[in-house]
């Protein structure tokens, strides 16, 4: 008798879907992660390959002090991707690309005449391709000569990244089992980066993601009918997006961290604390 209705169920929407597909109501419950790597942090790191080279800070003093003046812009694209470069380096080298995500898992319900209930958990996931990361145009410094302080405005983005999860539903009864590949494209950052030119330091200031990027899921390993698939791709592609931002954000945040720790490092390896520094320009407040 139960596999009877829910025989009748699975006519009846298979009928009304084609129908009515605009007019259901999904509704995803909380995102549960477990067994969530602890391998993310670049604080372990060797953060000697990304300190900037006296060649590089040279050129940026130099173009600073060709035009002193609060608001002046210089674009510092050259050593932007000298430290994606080393970065990327970093990632590859230490288990970063590809990297492992988090298992998920969320329950739904989907109403389409009526209200089905359901869980999707994805399993052994792995990003890869995170190491593209990479300028996403004009790396920009402003100084301001009121408050002495640089401002650094950095963009970055992605070229594709790539996915896989095993995943497990149970909808109804039904318990289909099998593989999701799947790739996110146009994920945008912009990080602002600041350093005050009293203490020679210089800090992560903001950070966001300023687009999501696009996500596409694929299901394979079952065949699926056409309301189940498209409904776990609904449900897959929302808790996976969110995930793989998580995870972007947390590894581009460290790893602009790390360098700037670099940058600290190098700036106190250049200046001479015992030494008066002079003020007159952006420029020599690094070389004397």
């Amino acid at each position: 008798m139960k596999f009877l209705i829910v025989t009748l169920c699975m006519i009846a929407t298979i009928c009304a879907y084609h129908i009515k597909k605009n007019e259901h109501n999904l509704k995803i419950g909380k995102v549960e992660y477990t067994r969530i790597p602890v391998k993310y942090s670049f604080g372990k790191l060797d953060k000697s390959s990304i300190i900037p080279t006296e060649e590089l800070l040279k050129r940026f003093a130099h173009k600073m002090d060709a035009s002193p003046q609060a608001g002046t812009q210089a674009v510092l694209n050259d050593y932007a991707d000298k430290i994606f470069t080393n970065l990327q380096n970093l990632m590859i080298h230490n288990g970063f690309d590809p990297l492992e995500m988090p298992d998920l898992h969320t329950g739904f319900n989907y109403t389409l005449i009526i209200t089905y209930y359901g869980d999707l958990d994805l399993t052994n996931g792995w990003l890869s391709d995170i190491s593209t990361m990479h300028r996403g145009g004009d790396v920009l410094v402003e100084y301001s000569s009121n408050t002495r302080n640089l401002e650094i405005t950095v963009p970055i983005t992605f070229n594709d990244m790539m996915f896989t999860y095993d995943y497990a539903a149970t909808i109804m009864g039904l318990g289909p089992k099998g593989g999701i590949d799947g790739k996110i494209t146009d994920i945008n950052i912009e990080a602002k980066l600041g350093f005050n030119t009293e203490t020679f330091e210089a800090t992560l200031e903001e950070f966001y993601i300023t687009h999501t990027g696009t996500i596409h899921v694929e299901f394979n390993g079952n065949d699926l009918i056409d309301w189940l698939l498209n409904l776990l791709t609904d449900v897959a592609t929302v808790i996976l997006k969110e995930a793989i931002l998580l995870v972007v954000e947390g590894i581009v945040r460290d790893g602009l961290n790390t360098a700037v720790d670099a940058i600290n490092d190098a700036i106190n390896g250049f200046l001479n604390p015992t030494t008066p520094i002079p003020s007159t320009t952006v420029a020599t407040f690094m070389f004397k």
